[in-house]
């Protein structure tokens, strides 16, 4: 068998191999209708990375958040000393607990740019009214998050902040 047939002959069984799969699990025609032919504004510019972008943020949250989770204790008693175990015995801690409290800072700094896009260009008109509806019920919840994620650590500024 020459090596034009060899290559011929698997090219052949890949593209089945494809084929047969696509008709199971369409990945080919989703990829291109969400992303090789998916439209794009005439407008897109720098504002529309702030989505994407707070995507970012808040899985960087979520992560440092339940990593920082497994060595944390919460009642009044030990918090403050749970926190302190971490930023001094737990191994990369403090790395990470300044990761989490940045990114909090970060995240809320993207929100508020996307929403500002979100009224530079009038998102919140007819008909997407109510994913701006939407947008604002996440951001209560997100401001209700914050507060109790800055009372969590139960020292002097998680007392007298909120107060």
């Amino acid at each position: 068998m020459s090596t034009e047939n060899k290559s011929g002959w698997i090219i052949t069984a890949l593209a089945g191999l494809r084929d047969w799969t696509n008709d199971r699990l369409p990945i080919v025609a989703a990829w291109e209708r969400h992303m090789s032919k998916y439209y794009a504004p005439k407008n897109f510019n720098f504002w529309y990375f702030f989505g994407v972008l707070s995507l970012v943020v808040l899985v960087m949250q979520l992560l440092t958040g339940i990593w920082l989770t497994m060595n944390y204790t919460d009642s009044a008693e030990a918090a403050f000393a749970s926190v302190e175990y971490i930023m001094r015995d737990v191994e990369w801690g403090w790395l990470l607990r300044y990761m989490h409290s940045t990114g909090a800072s970060a995240f809320f700094i993207v929100v508020y740019l996307h929403m500002f896009r979100g009224l530079m260009y009038g998102s919140y008109k007819k008909p997407r009214e109510l994913v701006w509806v939407f947008g604002m019920a996440i951001y209560l919840v997100l401001v209700m998050e914050g507060f109790m994620g800055y009372v969590l650590p139960w020292g002097q500024m998680s007392y007298w902040g909120p107060t």
